[in-house]
C-alpha cells in the first residue's frame, strides 16, 4: 500500500476570509489539501477568540498520532501561549477519550478551562482536526454549546477580529495516562488483576488508543493478543474505523475457536466494537452490560439516548433492565449537550459510540471514556461467562447491514441519491421521520416499518425493518445507510434494492 504524503495546502489568505471553511457539524475537520497553513492558523485563532469570549484562561492540548496532527498541536502551542493562556499540553498521541480526562482534571484546578483535541477520528490517513470542549468539558458543535459553539467560532473566523497577543503565557507538560488508567479502573469497578483469566484480542487500528487500552487491560490481568497496537498515522491497512464492514475480520479469526473477546477501537480510540469469534456484535447488544453497570444504583428511572440506528429488539431489553430509551440525533457534542440538559447517565450510537455522566469532587461530565466501557463489558463477562451466548441470541433474532458509506460524484448527484433512497421506502409506506417527538431534527431520515422506535417495544412478528438515511457531515459527496429487520431475507432484499438504486448514480463504496 502506497504511503500518504500528508502537507499543507500552499495558500494565502491575505487580508480576505475565504467563503468556505474546515468547520463541520461536530467538530473541525479538513483533508489534506483542502486548506493551508493560514486557514489552519486562522481556526485556531478563532477557536481562542471564542475562549477568550467566554472567560478562558487555561488550554489543555492533546493529539492523535495522525499524519497531521503534530503540526496542528504546534500551531496551537504556539497560538495559546502568544495570546498569554496557561497552557497544559500532552505531546505523546493518545486518545480523545484521555484527552478529555486531561481536560476534566485540569478543570478541578483551573475551571475555566478549554480543550483541544487534534484529531480526525475515523477518518483516512489524509484527514485532520480538531475537537474542543469549553468549561466545564462540555463539547461543543454548529448551534451547539455557550453562544452557539461552533456556529460563533465560524463568525469569528471569517471576521476581522484579530487574537492579541498578551503576556503572562505558561507551559505545564504533562502525561496523564497511568492517572488516567486507574480513574477509569475505579468508575468501572475494576481493581489491579481482578479480570485475571480473561483473554481479549485487542485491535487497535493501528490508532492512538491502543498503548492505553493495552495497559488497562494487562493491569487488569488479561490476557491480551495485541493486533495493529502501535500508532502509525499512515493507518497502512486502512481508514481507521472498526465500525466498517470487514476491518474487525483479522481479529475475530485471531480468536479463532477460544472463548477470548474482540476489542476494536478506531484512530482517536473513542469509537468501540465488541465481539468474539463468531463476529462482532451490535452496539445496542453489547451496551446491555454496561449500561447495566451505569444505571447500577439509580434512584429514579435512568435515561439511555440512543440514535437512530438502535434496533427495537436492543431498546426492548434496555427497557427490560429498568432504562428509558430516548431517540436523539447522531453527534457527539449534540448528544453529549443533551445528555447534560436530562442529566441522562449513558448513551450509545451504533457507531460505536458510548458516552458516560461521570461525577469526581462536585463536578460532572457527559462524555466518552473508552476505558470504563470496555472495563465494565469485561467485568459483566467476567461474572457471566454466558455473556456472549445470551447477547449472540440476541443478535441473531435481528439482521442488520452495518453502516455502510457510499460516496458519489458530487454534493448534487449525493442529494438526488439521497431522495430517491427515500422514494424507495415512502413507496413501501414506511413511516419516515426527520425529528423527534420533541421537534429535534435527526440530521437525517428514519425510516421504520412494522414497529415503532419511540415506544421502544419488541415488534410483534418478524416483519419489520428500520434504517437511518443521512448524509456525512465530514467527508464529501457521501450517504450513510444503516438498516436493521426482523427476517435476513426481508433485510437483504431491502439492502439490495438500495444498493441497486445507488448503482444508478454510479456510486462507490468506501469505509
Amino acid at each position: 500500500m502506497a504511503l500518504v504524503s500528508y502537507r499543507f495546502k500552499n495558500s494565502c489568505m491575505g487580508t480576505t476570509r475565504l467563503s468556505n471553511d474546515p468547520i463541520k457539524v461536530y467538530d473541525a475537520r479538513w483533508e489534506a489539501g483542502d486548506f493551508g497553513e493560514p486557514e489552519v492558523r486562522r481556526l485556531i485563532e478563532a477557536l481562542l477568540l471564542y475562549g477568550l469570549g467566554l472567560g478562558v484562561d487555561t488550554v489543555t492540548l492533546t493529539r492523535d498520532g495522525r499524519l497531521g496532527s503534530s503540526r496542528v498541536l504546534e500551531l496551537a502551542l504556539e497560538a495559546s501561549l502568544r495570546a498569554g493562556f496557561n497552557v497544559v499540553l500532552c505531546a505523546e498521541p493518545v486518545s480523545t477519550t484521555h484527552s478529555y480526562f486531561l481536560s476534566f482534571r485540569t478543570t478541578l484546578e483551573s475551571p475555566n478551562t478549554m480543550g483541544l483535541t487534534i484529531t480526525a477520528s475515523h477518518n483516512p490517513a489524509s484527514y485532520v482536526g480538531l475537537k474542543v470542549t469549553v468549561p466545564p468539558v462540555q463539547a461543543v458543535g454548529l448551534d451547539c454549546g455557550p453562544e452557539g459553539g461552533l456556529s460563533k467560532v465560524r463568525e469569528l473566523y471569517h471576521s476581522r477580529q484579530e487574537l492579541q497577543e498578551r503576556p503572562g503565557g505558561t507551559l505545564r507538560i504533562v502525561n496523564l495516562t497511568a492517572e488516567y488508567i486507574r480513574f477509569s479502573m475505579e468508575a468501572a469497578g475494576v481493581s489491579e488483576g481482578a479480570l485475571r483469566g480473561l483473554r481479549v484480542v485487542l485491535d487497535a487500528l493501528n490508532g492512538s488508543a491502543g498503548p492505553e487500552i493495552f495497559r488497562a487491560l494487562d493491569a487488569c490481568g488479561i490476557d491480551i493478543k495485541p493486533l495493529r497496537i502501535v500508532p502509525d498515522g499512515q493507518f497502512p491497512t486502512g481508514a481507521p474505523n472498526p465500525a466498517s464492514r470487514g476491518r474487525m475480520d483479522q481479529a475475530v479469526a485471531a480468536a479463532g475457536l477460544t472463548t477470548a473477546a474482540v476489542i476494536g477501537t478506531d484512530g482517536d480510540g473513542d469509537r468501540l466494537v465488541f465481539g468474539n469469534s463468531r463476529g462482532i456484535l451490535s452496539a445496542g447488544f453489547a451496551s446491555i452490560p454496561v449500561l447495566h453497570s451505569a444505571v447500577r444504583g439509580s434512584r429514579e428511572t435512568p435515561k439511555v439516548l440512543h440514535d437512530p440506528k438502535t434496533n427495537p429488539l436492543a431498546l426492548s431489553e434496555w427497557k427490560k433492565a429498568g432504562i428509558r430509551p430516548m431517540l436523539f440525533r447522531n453527534g457527539h457534542s449534540q448528544i453529549k449537550d443533551y445528555m447534560r440538559r436530562l442529566s441522562a447517565v449513558a448513551a450509545v450510537e451504533e457507531s460505536g459510540h458510548y458516552y458516560h455522566r461521570i461525577t469526581e469532587k462536585g463536578l460532572t461530565v457527559f462524555c466518552e471514556n473508552s476505558l470504563i466501557t470496555i472495563l465494565s463489558f469485561l467485568r459483566a463477562l467476567m461474572a457471566n461467562q454466558k455473556l456472549f451466548d445470551e447477547l449472540w441470541r440476541l443478535q441473531h433474532r435481528v439482521f442488520t447491514t452495518g453502516e455502510i458509506n457510499f460516496q458519489l460524484e458530487s454534493d448534487e448527484v449525493r442529494d438526488r441519491a439521497l431522495d430517491s433512497l427515500l422514494g424507495y421506502f415512502a413507496g413501501d409506506r414506511a413511516i419516515l421521520v426527520s425529528e423527534t417527538t420533541e421537534g429535534i431534527d435527526l440530521q437525517g431520515t428514519v425510516v421504520s416499518k412494522g414497529m415503532d422506535l419511540e415506544v421502544a417495544d419488541a415488534p410483534a412478528s418478524d416483519h419489520w425493518y428500520s434504517g437511518y438515511l443521512r448524509i456525512a457531515t465530514n467527508e464529501k459527496a457521501v450517504v450513510r445507510i444503516y438498516v436493521s429487520a426482523g427476517d435476513a431475507a426481508y433485510g437483504r432484499r431491502i439492502e439490495g434494492d438500495l444498493r441497486e438504486i445507488l448503482q444508478q448514480y454510479r456510486a462507490r463504496e468506501i469505509d
